[in-house]
């Protein structure tokens, strides 16, 4: 059942992908899609994630303020699905994976009638996570991962013989690979938690050496289960992207700094699946040269984990889901 497995999970990565770390204009969203489940798993147990977001971006910024000068583009939006598989290895050792699709990512021009759009698989990612201390009496973890990304195509995607731009490609095109450090405290007289998720992501060139910026998240959250059932999470994350470089030349209105603040409801349904909703409310921009940015985007996910030890399920660990 193991290698059935393991078959299975790599056969649906090599079909789909994930927005997760997309560095591309416009394209913020929650690093860890419509959930925080993100710490160690059981042994030989398997976590389901999957969550659809919207976006949309409307205001242009140079700096950090608003400017309506010379602005190409009247929006932009995308539409993503998602799916992200987790499986205990051991009972420190988490493999993850993370796919999905664009149903469409599209821009509209200001001045013209016009809207470019693009659509498709975006880029796939294999993540490896150990728990380096986990201490479930005292409600604490400590986990380091570390992972890849990497592109179903290295081709740009072309519409009616026309090469899209790279604002609404699906995909990078190009490999990257990922670190993370995530800490979890839970104070269970206050039934609550404090997590954090500090990750960064280093992209390589395209086949045409376009590279874009490298990525810095940093978030906390804090998790209070407000009635039975329902928990609610509040996350305050900073986004960091370096500028891109075409050619190894840096392109001049590209990179930013951003401040999100993002709140969300978890509700358990029948105890077995958890029901996410969240939205992303960026509470300070900072942008090189002018660029389009996110006014916001909201997301629904569905969560649940799964028993394969093929024996009655044990005592749930400190992450599993609430």
């Amino acid at each position: 059942m193991f290698t059935r497995f393991f078959s299975l999970l790599f056969l649906l990565v090599s079909l789909f992908s994930s927005e997760l770390s997309f560095s591309q204009c416009c394209s913020t969203g929650s690093p860890v899609g419509a959930s925080v489940y993100v710490g160690v798993l059981d042994k030989n147990s398997l976590r389901l994630i999957t969550y659809y977001r919207h976006n949309y971006s409307d205001t242009y910024y140079e700096g950090k303020s608003k400017t309506t000068d010379n602005t190409a583009l009247k929006s932009s939006n995308y539409n993503f699905s998602g799916i992200a598989l987790g499986y205990g290895i051991t009972k420190r050792l988490t493999l993850e994976t993370d796919l999905g699709y664009f149903f469409n990512k599209k821009q509209v021009f200001q001045h013209i009638d016009y809207a470019e759009k693009g659509y498709g698989l975006s880029t796939g990612g294999v993540t490896f996570k150990y728990g380096a201390l986990v201490k479930p009496a005292r409600q604490f973890e400590l986990t380091v991962g570390a992972g890849f990304r990497y592109p179903l195509s290295s081709d740009p995607q072309v519409v009616d013989g026309v090469q899209l731009s790279r604002d609404v490609q699906p995909s990078t095109n190009a490999f990257a690979v990922s670190g993370m450090l995530f800490l979890n405290k839970g104070f269970p007289t206050l039934k609550m938690r404090l997590f954090s998720l500090n990750r960064f992501d280093h992209n390589y060139d395209d086949k045409l050496n376009y590279k874009y910026g490298d990525m810095l998240i940093n978030s906390l959250f804090v998790s209070k289960l407000i009635v039975k059932y329902c928990t609610a999470i509040l996350q305050l994350r900073s986004e960091y992207r370096w500028k891109d470089t075409d050619n190894s030349e840096i392109r001049p209105n590209t990179g930013n700094y951003l401040i999100i603040l993002s709140p969300q409801l978890n509700y358990a349904i029948a105890g077995k699946w958890n029901l996410s909703l969240l939205g992303d409310i960026p509470i300070f921009k900072n942008y090189n040269g002018k660029q389009l940015t996110p006014a916001y985007s909201v997301a629904v996910g569905l969560t649940r984990d799964f028993n394969l030890a093929g024996k009655p399920e044990a005592a749930k660990s400190f992450n599993s889901i609430p």
